[in-house]
């Protein structure tokens, strides 16, 4: 498991990005071996968000872009990538910093999942979303709501998430990974466990609900 840690030397003051933690391979947030980002930052605060502790913006998470890009492709370097999740918080509510990263990532893969919770109809028209549309290829998108996680909607935390495939080529690939249904992966990050991945509503079933 790599935990891509930042050191200060690489915080840097102009075009910073606030990024709480990226860990590979995860194997529960989209097909694959993949690499994920967790963003901070979030206004939207669904109701029993599994990341509560990512809404307030937390200028300790500052990195400079460029360091940034750079450091992931480092620490990547012969490793098998299957593809990127961004994650959050919500990833838009960086969106033009976003939009400096995804160059950086789509070197390493044309694969981007990207989870937020505006919903599609609402952002398509933006200019800021134009600006990053073409580096994604599956968006997942609206907010948890608690009472629609049904414990079987896989890698959506409830029903009315939807999986939007914005590049063609990529629809066989999830819908494989999404017939093998909710996975969860426990994994080591700063000393502790940490469970990653869309988890079941206890209410339900055992076990709940949005990614970790």
């Amino acid at each position: 498991m790599i935990n891509i840690r930042f050191p200060e030397y690489l915080r840097g003051k102009y075009q910073i990005m606030q990024i709480d933690r990226i860990l590979y391979p995860i194997y529960t947030l989209g097909p694959g071996e993949r690499l994920v980002l967790w963003t901070v930052g979030c206004s939207i605060r669904c109701y029993k968000c599994s990341n509560p502790e990512l809404w307030e913006k937390n200028t300790a998470k500052n990195i400079e872009i460029e360091n940034l890009g750079n450091l992931i492709k480092q620490a990547i370097t012969g490793k098998k990538i299957d593809g990127i999740t961004i994650i959050g918080g919500d990833p838009l509510e960086q969106i033009e910093e976003l939009s400096k990263l995804l160059p950086h990532l789509n070197d390493i893969t044309d694969d981007i999942l990207l989870f937020t919770g505006y919903k599609y109809e609402d952002i398509k028209s933006l200019e800021k979303w134009q600006q990053i549309k073409d580096y994604i290829s599956v968006l997942i998108d609206e907010p948890y709501i608690d009472e629609l996680n049904d414990n079987k909607c896989v890698l959506r935390g409830s029903t009315n998430q939807n999986i939007i495939y914005l590049k063609n080529g990529f629809k066989e690939k999830y819908e494989s990974y999404l017939s093998k249904g909710r996975l969860v992966q426990n994994v080591f990050y700063k000393d502790k466990m940490i469970s990653v991945g869309i988890h079941n509503l206890e209410r339900k079933a055992n076990a709940a609900c949005v990614p970790s």
